[in-house]
């Protein structure tokens, strides 16, 4: 297997995960992975009390560092950060990329207008639809706010909650809300994720879908990075074999890992 790095994953430092860092670390070497980068939920203004989705980075930094140092030479471990867009966040975030070194930063929409669609009180009285459509296009105006990250995470995330969840998501359904979004990332150099978290929700597919990866490559998109989403150890790396021959067989050659927000390009071939 070629993709032997995994650039999204949590542990205790975020809300929804109790994970000790160091648990994911020995799971990575156990998968034989080269690398992981914890990206750490920073969810500024959440719309519920609990859990907390901000991160003590003090204390975050100096865990991480003290991983660096112990698994030296067996594994790479990068610090990073999953940012929780917000229109009312697009200066708060770049200072905080301004002072902490993160290696790497994701760029996710969680919520939309101050409403979590994890909970099915969003869809309630709503067209599903409609409420596809709109968290793509809150998420394109997020991404012309904010540029400073590295890759958008989970494009389709909400198709992971929706009632029918992705029954009848399709590229051709929501193309023209999808490519604007594939098209800002290619003009602006990002990359997309491939979340194979969609796998283990059950979707049968990555988010975004194989039909989005697919009109991305037909752009001209190839900036990929991958990541399991995991917030426990077992779902570390997870099916990243399958997902490995699917992005082979849509055409992409790598993917791309960060450290110090450097890129790096990792052959797939």
């Amino acid at each position: 297997m070629n993709i032997r790095h995994d650039f999204h994953l949590h542990s205790a430092f975020s809300g929804d995960s109790d994970t000790d860092a160091s648990l994911m670390a020995e799971r990575a070497l156990s998968l034989s992975l080269g690398g992981i980068c914890f990206t750490e939920h920073q969810d500024i203004d959440a719309p519920c009390e609990e859990p907390d989705f901000t991160v003590d980075f003090p204390a975050y930094f100096e865990r991480i560092n003290a991983l660096r140092a112990e698994y030296r030479g067996r594994l790479q471990i990068g610090c990073g950060i999953e940012f929780g867009m917000q229109p009312h966040l697009a200066e708060a975030l770049p200072a905080l990329t301004a002072q902490w070194p993160f290696d790497f930063v994701i760029a996710s929409l969680h919520y939309i207008n101050g409403k979590d669609p994890y909970y099915p009180a969003y869809f309630e009285g709503r067209d599903e639809q409609s409420c596809y459509e709109e968290f793509f296009a809150a998420e394109l105006e997020m991404l012309k706010r904010f540029s400073d990250y590295d890759t958008l995470g989970h494009m389709d995330y909400i198709v992971r909650y929706g009632p029918n969840r992705n029954r009848f998501y399709t590229y051709e359904t929501y193309g023209d809300f999808i490519d604007p979004i594939l098209r800002h990332l290619i003009t602006n150099g990002k990359c997309l994720e491939v979340n194979t978290g969609g796998y283990k929700y059950g979707l049968g597919e990555p988010n975004p879908s194989v039909s989005v990866l697919r009109r991305y490559r037909e752009l001209g998109g190839e900036l990929l990075t991958i990541g399991s989403d995991a917030h426990e150890p077992q779902y570390l790396g997870y099916d990243f074999q399958k997902t490995e021959a699917m992005l082979r067989e849509l055409g992409f050659r790598y993917y791309t890992i960060f450290e110090g927000r450097r890129p790096q390009q990792i052959n797939l071939e």
